[in-house]
């Protein structure tokens, strides 16, 4: 239903999502605002949290799995965002189950990759999905894209990780919801909302 996207894409593009949550700096576009941080270190991702907006979506970019853990407990982060190097364990994939956090699978770290390199993140989505299932941890399926090049449909991203076993319903819901808590002025939280 909705794709996380880190730049601002046209708006005459239509790839089958209703809307578009835009993980940048920039807050000057008509699509869902979202905060990316990049954080290198647990220091530089607290110091970076204290700047957030509690209006604002929040995802994390990192490759470090000391840095995706100590995410999963700060309370502003929604999101752990993917990426090729990222790296997350299976007590971070319980943590993020308890604490509501949702992780990203994402296809375009698929296009910038071949070889061993592919075959190996197909493995680890594969056993990410396996935890993700085994916890019922909240998740997203999306382009991730960085470029309209990295874009695609919506139903080949949904086609690509049906087969890797992801449930594709249960995702399209976690996007739903997040998108709900944070621009539906009728939603108070998950089974309770405001009618007129």
């Amino acid at each position: 239903m909705y794709d996380f996207l880190r730049f601002i894409p046209n708006t005459n593009m239509d790839f089958g999502f209703k809307n578009y949550v835009v993980f940048t700096e920039s807050e000057n576009h008509e699509f869902y605002k979202a905060r990316l941080i990049k954080a290198e270190s647990v220091n530089e991702l607290i110091s970076q949290l204290r700047r957030v907006k509690k209006t604002q979506i929040v995802g994390v970019l990192s490759d470090d799995i000391k840095v995706n853990r100590e995410a999963m407990m700060r309370r502003k982060v929604d999101v752990l965002l993917d990426s090729i190097n990222r790296k997350l364990d299976y007590a971070t994939v319980k943590l993020a189950a308890e604490k509501d956090v949702i992780i990203e699978l994402g296809f375009s770290k698929y296009l910038n990759v071949s070889g061993v390199k592919r075959t190996r993140l197909f493995e680890e989505d594969m056993e990410l999905i396996r935890i993700i299932n085994k916890f019922d941890t909240p998740f997203v399926i999306t382009s991730a894209a960085s470029s309209v090049y990295e874009m695609r449909t919506k139903k080949q991203i949904y086609d690509f990780f049906a087969f890797l076993k992801a449930n594709v319903k249960k995702a399209e819901e976690c996007a739903v919801k997040l998108v709900r808590k944070y621009y539906d002025p009728n939603y108070i939280m998950e089974g309770l909302e405001i009618l007129e």
